[in-house]
C-alpha cells in the first residue's frame, strides 16, 4: 500500500504538520521489523509513535502515540510524520497492509475491508489449528520412535534416573508439545525438536517472542544437561 493510499485517514492540515517533522529531522525511526515499527519524534516534548499488526500478512494496522489528540482516538500529524519515514526507509513494512485503527480500537474500515479483515482472522485461526494438530502428530511419531527403540535394546529404567527440577521442567515443556526427550537426551535429538518447533513458535508463523525465548531456555538446559 502507497503513502497516498493512507491519506484519507488523516486531515490535510494533519498531514502537512507531519512532513514538517520530517524535513527538520525530527523522527527517529527506532525500530522497524515486519509486525511493528517505534519511533520518536524529538520535539519540545518528545512523542513515542508505535504502529504494530497482528502478522505478517494482517491487513489491519494498529497506531499509538503518545500525544493528546491520538489519546482521543484522532490521527495525528506524528503518526502521518512515521509514515512518511517508513515509506521511505522500510516500504516492505507496508506492502500488505490496507486498514488502519489506532491503538484504543477505533476503525476505520469499509465494509468490503472489514471482509477482507475478517477473512485474514480466519486464515489465522485455521493455520493455529493446523499447528496444533501438527503438534498432535509430532507426539504420536515420537512415541512410536520410542518404541520402537524400547523393542531392539534395552534402556535404563527412566525410573532410576532423576533430573533437577530445571531439566524436570524443560523436559515436560518438549513433552507438552509433541516431543519426549527422557529416553534420547542427546544434542541431536534435542537440537531436532528445537528445529521443528522454532518454525511453530516463530512470530512470523503465528508465534509469539515469549514462545520462542522459552524454547531457547529450555533447549539450553537440556543440552547443558546432555554434555555432563
Amino acid at each position: 500500500m502507497t503513502l497516498q493510499a493512507w491519506e484519507h485517514f488523516f486531515k490535510p492540515e494533519v498531514r502537512n504538520g507531519g512532513r514538517v517533522f520530517v524535513s527538520k529531522g525530527q523522527v527517529n525511526l527506532m525500530r522497524a521489523s515486519d509486525t511493528e515499527a517505534q519511533a520518536y519524534i524529538r520535539t519540545s516534548s518528545s512523542f513515542k509513535v508505535c504502529f504494530k499488526s497482528d502478522s505478517i500478512d494482517s491487513p489491519l494496522l494498529t497506531a499509538s502515540c503518545t500525544c493528546p489528540p491520538a489519546q482521543k482516538s484522532q490521527f495525528c500529524k506524528h503518526m502521518w510524520a512515521v509514515l512518511v519515514v517508513i515509506e521511505d526507509k522500510n516500504p516492505d513494512f507496508l506492502s500488505l497492509k490496507t486498514d488502519l485503527q489506532t491503538a484504543i480500537g477505533v476503525s476505520h474500515k469499509s465494509s468490503t475491508e472489514n471482509q477482507f479483515s475478517q477473512k485474514a482472522k480466519d486464515t489465522q485461526a485455521a493455520y493455529k489449528i493446523k499447528q496444533a494438530d501438527y503438534r498432535k502428530q509430532q507426539y504420536q511419531l515420537q512415541k512410536q520412535r520410542q518404541q520402537g527403540k524400547k523393542q531392539t535394546r534395552a534402556f535404563k529404567p527412566v525410573a532410576a534416573r532423576t533430573f533437577s527440577l530445571e531439566v524436570e521442567a524443560a523436559l515436560q515443556f518438549f513433552q507438552e508439545n509433541g516431543f519426549s526427550l527422557r529416553d534420547s537426551m542427546d544434542s541431536e535429538s534435542i537440537g531436532s525438536a528445537r528445529k521443528k518447533l522454532a518454525r511453530i513458535f516463530h512470530p512470523d508463523r503465528g508465534g509469539s517472542h515469549d514462545e520462542i525465548v522459552e524454547l531457547n531456555k529450555f533447549t539450553e538446559i537440556l543440552l547443558e544437561f546432555s554434555d555432563i
